[in-house]
């Protein structure tokens, strides 16, 4: 068996959080930052794909945000909830058989695992949640680390046309 290496990054991870609190705001410019109030001198640190159309980037000052898309949904950063949310999904890594996982950050980590017939990592013994996953997570893979960097665009949705 051979063993793979699988570089994950979840996609607009706080905003991906904050639309599963907040299933209402599913569909709309979601923009987490500072205290969330874009009259603070404060940046973005997630942008929903909604708001991504606009060109809202992370970094960005909230005042030039909140310029740039009006409608948008300004919500604090909420420290507490994101690292139980990135617990969850570390723990959904580790559910694969053999998995190493070495996190990153909050939305990001590489995982060793071995192959099982055909090459293909093995799949987990047991579902880890019957509910449908709620964030995107592009992965590279390769037998090396160093050089499995997933590509950007590979699980974000066209942007939408409305």
């Amino acid at each position: 068996m051979a063993g793979w290496v699988l570089h994950v990054d979840m996609d607009q991870f706080l905003a991906a959080v904050e639309v599963l609190r907040h299933p209402e705001l599913a569909g709309h410019p979601v923009v987490v930052g500072g205290r969330g109030d874009p009259t603070e001198r404060a940046v973005v640190s997630t942008a929903s794909y909604e708001a991504r159309i606009h060109g809202i980037r992370s970094g960005m000052p909230l005042k030039i945000a909140v310029r740039r898309c009006p409608d948008a949904v300004f919500l604090p950063v909420d420290f507490p909830v994101y690292e139980a949310a990135s617990a969850r999904v570390m723990d959904t890594l580790r559910a694969f058989p053999g998995a190493v996982v070495e996190v990153l950050g909050w939305d990001e980590a590489f995982v060793g695992i071995e192959s099982g017939t055909r090459g293909r990592p093995r799949r987990p013994s047991s579902p880890p949640s019957s509910r449908r996953p709620a964030c995107t997570a592009p992965w590279g893979s390769g037998t090396r680390r160093s050089a499995r960097r997933p590509p950007p665009t590979s699980a974000s949705p066209a942007a939408p046309t409305d």
